[in-house]
């Protein structure tokens, strides 16, 4: 039944299949997840670009508007999306929303085009309904609000399905361009969910070809990954170099976030937070229709049933593997592993790995269903309505609220709104920590109130303040003695200062590592403004060349393909 359907109709059947899990993000209303953050996040990035950062890094409003380089160091992808999308529809609450919306599409999509390389329509159809209808998904979305972990899960079958396409037609030029640029985007949508999945794509790779092909097909992969590390260098490698300019303390660490097995086994649901221990408030299950296809898989090998297809065999046997060091990385006992890791706590919760957990058993689904042959069809089906009929009430909110954008603007910022900027402090935002913000090392403290001006000095006296953009200020300066001058922005590298057009050094004050220049005698102008360093200059440069070699890469593939319509 399935052969004849096109691939279209297919695509039509996944986005109808995929509609109850997004209806909430949909309809009128918004939800508040644990990472409600992520609002100010796309907000910031919204006003990164407005204030001409290209690539954007500094958040100008963060910290009673005293500023963060925040996209010098978080993923980015979900905030370009969810800005992109504010610059089109004026909503941040909608933004939000339709970030998730992108997520769940394109993982249907991609995990269906993944399956298809090695699987029927029905068996590929099934795998990526359990893809999307597994607890996990829906507690990065409506429990977590987890906009960059969401996104990596979806792009990584395309990954993979890229991969597998090179690997096959390793000559065509084209293909290692498309599964660059989606690398490219799985490094930016998470800061190492990409270090964590790479190792088994070169499994996948490794154990489906052999000889000459395996050479062919890992400096095929390989070349495709440097390609993409270098288009991505412009963002993580200052984020690499600079992460010791930052606090590394952080309000999570790994040792408290392992799951008890039961909680990975027992259904169950909420919306609360993990904490230390088994009294956590939200769900660690890896599924009941995740477990049952795992055990049937199981079975079937005992049996020996997969031997006769060596392709599907090895697919099982690298779902199998994944998934039970998946499990085994989430119980504490390895720990002792996690610690080899340098920045294990910055992981912090182990539960994360349920991600690939999920992952893995949406291709058991697809193998139990494809193996079964004339069952195929009921197993499929059951696999279907069981995995809707158990998770489509955990893809939904704990509750909806009806606010406008500038309420939620008042929690994450002293005194923004869309307009602009208003005079009283938001009593919202005083209460609001702003943790996941790491203090450069040289501020001793969070500011604790609004600057009066942008520019001070005791010994000076200042004219005509001019904000020409959120990274950009202009003042006009005069002293009979000369004297200090503060900026009442935190310093970070990338900021500048010039005086009368001169660059001038800048100090770093306290206690808020706001930024300070010393002025002599007479009428100046002074200008503060943020711009990239030689390090991210040097970045900025590798990821240029690289969309350059990937225009060479698509030039150069032209006679191919011309060749090819000529044979035809």
């Amino acid at each position: 039944m399935f052969k004849k359907i096109s691939s279209i109709k297919v695509f039509l059947l996944l986005v109808f299949l995929s509609l109850p899990s997004m209806v909430y993000l949909l309809i009128p209303g918004f939800y508040e997840p644990h990472d409600l953050h992520h609002f100010a996040d796309i907000y910031e990035m919204y006003r990164a670009f407005s204030s001409g950062q290209i690539p954007p890094r500094l958040g100008p409003d963060f910290i009673f508007g005293y500023g963060y380089p925040l996209f010098n160091f978080y993923y980015v992808l979900p905030f370009y999306l969810g800005s992109l999308f504010f610059a089109a529809f004026k909503s941040i609450q909608f933004s939000f929303e339709l970030v998730f919306v992108v997520s769940i599409v394109i993982s249907v999509f991609g995990m269906y085009l993944f399956l298809r390389e090695f699987f029927g329509k029905f068996a590929a159809i099934v795998g990526a309904v359990l893809f999307l209808y597994t607890p996990y998904r829906a507690v990065q979305i409506y429990v977590r609000g987890a906009m960059g972990e969401a996104l990596a899960l979806s792009l990584l079958p395309f990954v993979l399905w890229s991969a597998v396409r090179l690997i096959k037609q390793p000559e065509r030029k084209v293909l290692l361009v498309n599964l660059s640029v989606i690398i490219a985007f799985f490094i930016l949508s998470h800061n190492y969910f990409w270090i964590i999945t790479i190792p088994w794509i070169f499994l996948l790779l490794a154990i489906l070809v052999t000889g000459e092909k395996l050479k062919v097909a890992v400096r095929s992969f390989f070349l495709a990954l440097l390609v993409a590390l270098g288009l991505t260098s412009y963002w993580w490698l200052p984020a690499f170099i600079e992460q010791g300019l930052v606090s590394s303390v952080t309000p999570f660490p790994l040792i408290d976030h392992f799951p008890f097995i039961k909680q990975l086994i027992t259904p169950s649901w909420g919306y609360g937070s993990s904490v230390w221990g088994s009294g956590d408030g939200m769900s660690f299950q890896i599924g009941v229709i995740n477990w049952l296809v795992f055990l049937i898989l199981i079975g079937v090998i005992l049996l020996k049933r997969l031997f006769s297809n060596k392709q599907i065999s090895k697919l099982a046997i690298w779902s199998i593997a994944g998934f039970l060091v998946s499990l085994f990385m989430m119980n504490i006992r390895s720990y002792p592993l996690w610690k080899i890791l340098p920045f294990h706590d910055f992981i912090q919760f182990p539960w994360r790995l349920l991600f690939l957990t999920t992952f893995f058993t949406s291709i058991m689904a697809a193998i139990v269903v494809e193996i079964a042959k004339k069952q195929d069809k009921l197993l499929g089906s059951l696999i279907i309505l069981g995995s809707l009929i158990l998770t489509f009430n955990y893809f939904r909110p704990s509750e909806i609220f009806y606010k406008s954008d500038d309420e939620y603007l008042a929690r994450f910022f002293a005194n923004r709104t869309l307009k602009g900027e208003k005079e009283n402090v938001s009593s919202d935002y005083l209460q609001y920590s702003e943790d996941y913000l790491l203090l450069p090392e040289w501020v001793e403290g969070k500011p604790l109130k609004l600057p009066v001006n942008k520019f001070e000095s005791l010994e000076v006296v200042i004219q005509d303040i001019s904000e020409i953009s959120p990274t950009r200020w202009f003042a006009k300066l005069n002293s009979d003695t000369g004297g200090t001058v503060t900026f009442n922005t935190i310093y970070f590298p990338g900021w500048f200062a010039e005086i009368d057009g001169a660059k001038k050094e800048i100090n770093i004050g306290e206690p808020y590592g706001q930024m300070e220049i010393n002025v002599g005698a007479g009428n100046h102008e002074v200008l503060f403004y943020w711009a990239e360093t030689p390090l991210r200059k040097f970045a900025d440069s590798i990821s240029l060349l690289s969309l350059l070699t990937i225009g060479y890469l698509l030039w150069n593939d032209r006679p191919n393909r011309f060749q090819k319509k000529v044979n035809k």
